[in-house]
């Protein structure tokens, strides 16, 4: 048997115990209970599994189930505590593979990292044009492309510069969008992580890190951006999250013996 990594938490002092309601079970089927593994003031989230009866190696289910464990554990402790979040699938041989090889040689970074982290979750913010909607606002905007569009029928060639113009007026548009919301949202969060958007129709992905007692203010924000904004975007946010965006510990068999899939 060996040791899955869910990530790193404060050791609990003796007021803010973890339940084993709050620590609940792991990946694996059966899954085992998750417990901790001590290093000083620091502990690493696990549970014990069979090495070859998790991942891709067991199949797709068993990857979708997995995964769904994972993330459910890290939101568990979340709940009650901060936590320093692994990716999905590192398994150590045994629990002092697991301190001697990662915990004690990053014990500073972890602590740093933790303390940075301290009492902030990821909030998971996309903000996406409605095609109609944005097309139609372009239009009312511009009224040259408004007139472009009424002889694109006659010519195949007009239709293709027509479609030109569109796009590069909804890229500039997405760039005055993304920054409005940045600009609004920034001043809420820790920090920040954008994400590089590939679609003409997404205006922004990004990550902020938001003190909790922060977060209802937060999605207050939002929602008045979303009301400004009116029908052409579509403002989402998923969280609060782990802090996977936000992590510059990167844990693998180059920081030690962890095994991922």
């Amino acid at each position: 048997m060996s040791t899955y990594f869910y990530g790193v938490t404060g050791w609990p002092q003796r007021d803010t115990k973890l339940t084993p309601a709050q620590l609940g079970t792991g990946v694996g089927d059966p899954s085992k209970p998750v417990r901790l593994v001590r290093c000083d003031r620091l502990a690493a989230v696990v549970s014990t599994v069979a090495s070859d009866e998790v991942g891709e190696q067991a199949g797709v289910r068993a990857l979708r189930r997995d995964m769904a464990a994972h993330a459910a554990v890290l939101d568990r402790i979340l709940a009650v505590r901060t936590v320093l979040p692994s990716r999905f699938g590192l398994i150590f041989p045994d629990d002092d593979a697991l301190a001697s090889e990662f915990l004690e040689p990053q014990y500073e970074r972890l602590s740093e990292s933790l303390a940075r982290l301290k009492g902030a979750v990821e909030l998971s913010v996309t903000a996406e044009y409605v095609e109609a909607e944005t097309i139609r606002d372009v239009l009312a905007e511009q009224p040259r492309l408004a007139r472009d569009m009424q002889s694109t029928a006659s010519s195949y060639q007009r239709r293709i510069d027509f479609g030109r113009q569109i796009a590069s007026a909804i890229r500039s548009r997405r760039e005055q969008d993304a920054d409005w919301i940045l600009r609004n949202l920034s001043p809420l969060a820790r920090d920040v992580a954008v994400v590089e958007v590939r679609s003409d129709l997404t205006v922004l992905r990004a990550s902020f890190l938001v003190a909790r007692r922060e977060v209802e203010r937060f999605d207050r924000v939002l929602e008045a951006l979303q009301a400004e904004a009116g029908a052409s975007v579509k403002l989402s946010c998923v969280g609060p999250l782990p802090a996977y965006s936000f992590v510059d510990v990167h844990v693998g068999v180059e920081d030690g013996g962890g095994r991922g899939h």
